[in-house]
């Protein structure tokens, strides 16, 4: 391996591991919200024996994996959430990496400190998407909160394309359309909370892609029930309810990374 090989593998090393790391604090997050305990005070612990953890068994993924998923204490099994989230957060900055510089021996010479802070700053966001999925797929609920801390990237992105008129009137439209869904079926079709998200989503993703990402979510959406449907029929009917949240996020991030090549298919979509 070369000089040059040698540092774009210790960068994209690096990356997956920030993404990992913070994969262990979103961990933490999901876990501890609304339950009262505090998300940034108090050591992590065994939720079995209560035993605080040493810092050899914080090390993203690595510990659960030396530990073979149980506790090191009382032999309990710990969660598979842990590893799916860490390794999940590592694998997304480097999408987002990959999205935004092109991968070769050299690369590493023109990557600035605005470079840093520009994927620093699509990481994050989609850091934070993530977690509204995860969460709205285990608690069927978009935190408010989440949101909040979503809206200045969304508000961010609005002002740097600067198609303010189409932008802002495409997004009132989709938030309005998830708003009538919901108010139309007194909550049965869709939740509050997914007009929330649909407006800083598609203020995220701007005109044309956010029409995109709306038909894209629904698509997914219709795939994954009738997967459940004809393979999970002993757990789930005609009348259970599914997050919308998760496959909004995704159908954001597809528009996103693919950027041109994904509107193209936009005729298919519709």
């Amino acid at each position: 391996m070369s000089y040059n090989d040698g540092m774009t593998f210790l960068i994209l090393f690096f990356v997956f591991a920030f993404g990992a790391i913070i994969g262990s604090f979103l961990n933490v997050v999901l876990l501890r919200k609304n339950t009262g305990e505090s998300i940034v005070h108090g050591g992590s612990r065994c939720f079995s024996c209560g035993q605080s953890l040493g810092s050899w068994e914080m090390i993203p993924i690595l510990s659960f994996l030396w530990q073979k998923g149980k506790c090191k204490n009382c032999g309990s099994k710990i969660s598979w959430q842990y590893i799916i989230v860490e390794s999940a957060l590592g694998f997304l900055a480097l999408a987002v990496f990959c999205s935004l510089y092109s991968i070769r021996p050299a690369f590493y010479g023109g990557l600035t400190a605005y470079g840093w802070m520009l994927w620093f700053f699509y990481f994050a966001a989609f850091a934070i998407l993530f977690l509204i999925a995860v969460y709205d797929f285990k608690r069927q609920i978009i935190d408010r909160h989440f949101i909040y801390a979503f809206l200045p990237f969304a508000i961010l992105e609005f002002i740097k394309r600067g198609n303010f008129a189409d932008d802002l009137a495409s997004s009132f439209l989709i938030a309005l359309f998830f708003y009538l869904l919901w108010l139309v079926s007194s909550g049965r079709w869709m939740g509050r909370g997914d007009t929330d998200l649909a407006f800083v989503a598609a203020l995220f993703l701007g005109f044309p892609a956010n029409v995109f990402m709306l038909f894209l979510s629904f698509w997914i959406g219709a795939f994954v029930g009738i997967y459940l449907l004809f393979f999970k029929k002993d757990k789930f009917a005609l009348s259970t309810e599914i997050p919308f949240g998760p496959f909004m996020v995704l159908a954001l991030f597809v528009a996103w990374y693919f950027g041109e090549f994904a509107l193209s298919f936009m005729p298919f979509v519709l």
